[in-house]
């Protein structure tokens, strides 16, 4: 089985791709994006940096791989390709946006599949771009704009990505305003606006378009059978139209804007020799919930998701104190000393202290020293609709969710 976004890695090319975790360089440009987002602005190789280390941050240890999503954005640099974004505000009302993203099968690729591949005629290496590319031709429509699937490094770095070679801009906002682990997370969906017509894709070269869903909930099934077919699927859906963007609770607004405001607070600390931790915690409205150093982890594949448990042994002002977490691709629930500290939706996120790069799920060795972060999630996830399939109870938790700010202190 296949979680929600598991992203395409081998599958979506980058070559001229710079070397795995290099960051990315370039003239360091200013794009006009600081504070509020000026529409159509261009993104400087710096800003995108920026923006990644910063979706690190927002992307509860998922999200994709950090040294994949800049690989991916160094080659479209390398390629000429211009990064553009504008706010949800700017977008005409009659405009349409859709949202792209992958999904791909945790297991290897077997032999069998990767004969099949090599021997297809139509064999396509982006097939997310092709999924965006079919329900544009579906809708007879030139969609003006990427909305971002989610904040999570490899997840925005395909969104804008895809942006980029389509010569369109990405939206400053996604549909959740972190990493998660299913399509139901969906903030389109809880908003009750169709994520339909749904436009699919495969590296065999398959095209198909899911006109409609008997229940919304069957987005999820339908694809992963897709991708379980096919080893993976690109997708593109939510076609919505400006005026619909626009509405409180469709979309998360300002999270690009967000990623790159955290990155930038990590990258001039680090210049100055500040603490980038707390630079972060600062740019994002965040707390300190822990630091210490990775004493154990558990990990296992169930259902398609990567599920476990993270053990943290304290340091600093936290020593002789425990930390753990609980994971479904993302961390869902924290525990300090086995009082619940912070769960979804709020952010829990586990950040390297030799990088200050967030760590995504399972990427961690014993011993190594972390800090532990938690941010206030969008307040579309507060209210009852978001809550009916983003709180603990949802994952099968005997906890209601409580906001951050009333379980922990800065």
């Amino acid at each position: 089985m296949i979680p929600r976004r598991q992203f395409m890695g081998g599958l979506v090319l980058a070559s001229g791709a710079l070397a795995a975790c290099k960051k990315i360089e370039g003239d360091g440009a200013q794009s006009g994006i600081s504070g509020a987002t000026v529409g159509g602005a261009i993104l400087s190789a710096t800003d995108l940096e920026d923006a990644l280390v910063g979706s690190s941050y927002l992307g509860t240890g998922g999200g994709g791989s950090l040294s994949e999503a800049r690989e991916l954005i160094a080659a479209d640099l390398a390629a000429g390709h211009t990064f553009t974004a504008i706010s949800v505000d700017d977008l005409a009302d009659d405009a349409r946006v859709a949202c792209p993203y992958g999904l791909a099968s945790l297991a290897p690729i077997s032999d069998a599949m990767q004969a099949k591949l090599d021997a297809s005629e139509n064999r396509v290496d982006e097939p997310v771009q092709l999924a965006f590319e079919t329900l544009e031709k579906h809708l007879d429509t030139k969609f003006a704009g990427v909305i971002l699937g989610e904040i999570g490094p490899l997840s925005l770095a395909e969104g804008l990505s895809i942006a980029a070679r389509l010569g369109v801009p990405a939206l400053d906002a996604d549909t959740v305003g972190r990493a998660v682990p299913e399509i139901n997370q969906h903030s389109v969906k809880v908003a009750g606006i169709p994520l339909t017509p749904i436009g699919a894709a495969t590296p065999f070269g398959d095209e198909m378009v899911v006109k409609t869903l008997g229940d919304p909930t069957r987005a999820e099934d339908v694809l992963r059978a897709v991708a379980e077919a096919s080893q993976a699927c690109g997708v593109a859906d939510s076609p919505i139209t400006g005026a619909q963007a626009k509405q409180d609770g469709t979309l998360v607004t300002g999270s690009l804007t967000l990623a790159r405001s955290i990155g930038s607070a990590v990258r001039e600390a680090k210049a100055a020799g500040t603490d980038p931790i707390e630079a972060a915690r600062a740019a994002g409205d965040g707390y300190l919930l822990f630091t210490g150093t990775v004493a154990d982890f558990e990990w296992r594949d169930e259902d398609g998701f990567l599920q476990g448990e993270l053990t943290l042994a304290g340091t600093g002002e936290f020593t002789g104190q425990s930390f753990t977490t609980d994971v479904k691709n993302e961390h869902l629930v924290a525990r300090r000393d086995g009082a619940v500290i912070a769960t979804c939706p709020d952010l829990i996120s586990v950040i390297d202290l030799e990088t200050h790069d967030g760590v995504v799920n399972p990427g961690y060795t014993r011993g190594q020293a972390v800090a532990v972060l938690g941010f206030k999630s969008d307040p579309l996830w507060r209210t009852d609709g978001g809550l009916a399939v983003f709180s603990p109870r949802y994952f099968g938790y005997e906890l209601d969710f409580r906001p951050i700010e009333e379980l922990v202190r800065r």
